[in-house]
């Protein structure tokens, strides 16, 4: 992914969570998962899931499910699935 992307990703994140967003949760697992946790307390539920986990390979899906409804997204780095799966989940709030 683009960092033009990264940064409009992490933009719209910003829209949706104001000063509560991490610095840079698309580039830092931990940081991503602060923005799950943030999810989390309005009433999402996260998982986030190794698709390869015997692999040198790397795939990753991440999902927020919230009223029957699932936002999810995978890819090989695992803070741009989270980050772009919880930007799913916001817009559809």
């Amino acid at each position: 992914m683009s960092d033009n992307t990264i940064a409009s990703l992490e933009r719209e994140l910003a829209e949706f969570l104001g000063a509560d967003l991490p610095e840079h949760p698309a580039a830092d697992v931990h940081e991503a998962l602060q923005v799950a946790t943030l999810l989390e307390s309005k009433g999402y539920a996260f998982t986030l899931r190794d698709l390869c986990p015997k692999s040198m390979s790397s795939n990753w899906r991440a999902c927020f499910t919230k009223d029957g409804d699932e936002f999810a997204s995978e890819g090989p780095e695992s803070a741009l699935a989270v980050c772009t799966a919880a930007v799913a989940a916001l817009r559809n709030a």
